[in-house]
């Protein structure tokens, strides 16, 4: 057997020899690409790479209960609709505001009911749209049908922020905040910045927050920026990019067991290339040259299917501080979209990049090769 690298166990001090026989190991079936237009696409992680789901694997019961590991136990939208979401959406006839609407109930009609506690709140004239409790999918669609028909009012972040608190303070576990927000700040409740108010939630209680942005300058942008630097499992979408890449709000909420082979419909979907896992040594991000081949290949593809986007996961195994670990699963799952930037061109709105620490282990963090295996970028491509 040839070596072609040592890399340490875990994310931790000792070393072992990294072969070929454990990179093949890690080889995955073939990656297939979703066929046609798809308004509602599910990101799962199955052995051994990520798969893109459709509405109808959902439908038809493939995907069940079983399958799914929550990322998150609660999950709370602050729903703009203030003035700011008239402005028409991509300089279409609809509004930002009727097609976030329009999107939300799709994505509502493939949730899984596998019990994410689910709130649902206008932020603007603050309204309990679908007070948080367990999700249930006939429940929720009726509290979508009494949103506003038309935006009004500004939109006021630090309204929103503060209004969070005694919502947090009766949830348990990992809650994930989705705000749609123009990063208009209200000062009406003193001189507190936003970033402060996440800040100081984020030290009391186990929350994300991922900032849908419409901010239209660049002092909104940076402000939105800084409320997500709080800490690593926060992040800044522009609005047009979580509307159109469902990965970013799903996989927020659950994946697909690492452990689980989903046999989805095969008359969607359709042979695209095979691809491995990205594996990484010990607390490093550096992709190893021996992924440059399939990379560049994922790359030839993408420039041959301009329709195409990449979905990016990244891990960690379970070795060290679990912030730590969450920051080091970004940084891999990164430097393979840098990567394909680099390398073959791709614009980064056809890049989604999400990261989950040591979540959804694909082996044994009990063992060193287990753990090598969990340091790891997973690839799937939808959108054709």
């Amino acid at each position: 057997m040839t070596d072609i690298g040592i890399i340490e166990s875990g994310d931790s001090k000792s070393n072992f020899k990294f072969t070929k026989e454990i990179i093949m190991k890690a080889k995955t079936i073939v990656l297939m690409a979703v066929i046609g237009i798809i308004t509602s696409l599910l990101l799962s992680t199955s052995i051994p790479a990520a798969e893109i789901i459709t509405a109808e694997d959902l439908k038809q019961m493939i995907i069940t209960e079983e399958h799914l590991v929550k990322t998150a136990d609660n999950g709370l939208i602050l729903f703009d609709a203030s003035s700011s979401m008239k402005i028409p959406y991509r300089k279409s006839d609809r509004s930002t505001y009727d097609v976030a609407v329009g999107e939300l109930k799709k994505a509502a009609t493939n949730f899984p009911e596998i019990g994410h506690n689910i709130g649902l709140y206008t932020y603007n004239k603050w309204s309990e749209v679908y007070p948080v409790q367990r999700f249930n999918r006939a429940k929720f669609a009726a509290a979508l049908d009494t949103l506003p028909k038309e935006p009004s009012g500004p939109t006021l972040l630090m309204q929103g922020l503060i209004k969070l608190e005694p919502i947090l303070q009766k949830l348990s576990g990992k809650t994930v905040v989705f705000i749609y927000t123009d990063g208009t700040v209200s000062r009406d409740q003193g001189m507190r910045s936003p970033r402060d108010k996440a800040k100081e939630l984020s030290d009391k209680y186990n929350v994300c927050f991922y900032l849908i942005s419409t901010a239209s300058n660049a002092a909104n942008r940076q402000m939105l920026k800084d409320v997500a630097g709080i800490n690593q499992c926060s992040r800044v979408i522009p609005i047009e990019l979580f509307l159109e890449r469902p990965e970013y709000n799903t996989g927020a909420l659950f994946v697909v067991k690492a452990d689980t082979r989903i046999v989805t419909l095969s008359d969607r979907k359709v042979v695209g290339l095979r691809v491995d896992n990205v594996l990484f040594d010990f607390d490093k991000n550096t992709i190893q040259p021996v992924f440059f081949p399939e990379l560049d290949e994922i790359g030839a593809f993408m420039q041959k299917n301009a329709g195409a986007y990449i979905v990016i996961e990244g891990y960690a195994d379970n070795t060290g501080d679990p912030e730590y670990n969450q920051y080091l699963s970004r940084q891999r799952a990164e430097s393979v979209g840098a990567y394909l930037e680099k390398n073959h061109n791709i614009d980064p709105s056809r890049i989604v990049v999400s990261w989950y620490g040591d979540t959804n282990p694909t082996a044994s963090n009990s063992a060193p090769q287990g753990r090598a295996l969990n340091r790891r970028a997973e690839i799937a491509i939808g959108g054709l």
